[in-house]
């Protein structure tokens, strides 16, 4: 498999800007358009109709909707990358029981929700909690309810708590795991929720710990 590794001079979050706009990255665009034989004109900072132009004719050559816009993924699309082959992994048997036993510690202090078999640990993931305005609870509760593909935030899995609205879920943002980014609730990864889902039962005692 082809990965593709890209180093970014900017942060993603400063790509926006309306017409006849003027920013110093626009003209790194008209730059980079006009290697790609999409802009003929004078290179300065003022996103004008022409690049719009240019950048809208890029966003239709790869695949991407031609909104003239310059999001994210056409900034990236239009930086050239490093190409490295990695070597393909068959997937691991995804576990079809529940564990006999099973209970599960969240540690706030480092990201992380450890399944227990009795007193044997048996998995570990990475989660995102609570940011400061919305702390992740700590204390004793139970799973009390599991949905399957609950979508948008919540991913693939969720699995509530027996307190308030909060649950172990998945998440449409797995770049913010590990992070303190939620109102509360704790997200995985959604193959990690997947994993945990079939481990667990209703009634699987959550302790939650600083």
């Amino acid at each position: 498999m082809n990965l593709r590794t890209l180093y970014l001079p900017h942060r993603l979050s400063e790509i926006f800007w309306r017409e006849d706009e003027s920013h110093p990255l626009v003209a790194d665009i008209q730059r980079l358009l006009a290697k790609h034989g999409l802009y003929t004109a004078t290179i300065h900072s003022i996103y004008d109709a022409v690049t719009r132009d240019a950048v809208s004719q890029f966003q239709e050559a790869e695949g991407l909707p031609p909104t003239g816009s310059v999001d994210p993924l056409t900034y990236c699309r239009l930086h050239p990358a490093a190409l490295s082959q990695i070597e393909t992994r068959q997937p691991t048997q995804r576990a079809k029981t529940s564990v006999a036993r099973a209970n599960i510690l969240i540690t706030k202090s480092s990201r992380t929700l450890t399944l227990f078999n009795g007193n044997s640990p048996i998995r570990q993931f990475p989660v995102a909690i609570g940011k400061p305005a919305t702390p992740t609870p700590a204390g004793n509760y139970a799973i009390a309810s599991k949905i399957t593909n609950p979508g948008g935030v919540l991913g693939t899995r969720w699995m509530g708590l027996n307190y308030d609205a909060y649950g172990i879920h998945g998440t449409n943002r797995p770049w913010l795991i590990g992070k303190m980014v939620s109102n509360g609730c704790i997200r995985m990864h959604n193959h990690h929720a997947e994993d945990l889902f079939v481990l667990i039962n209703l009634g699987c005692p959550v302790y939650i710990r600083d």
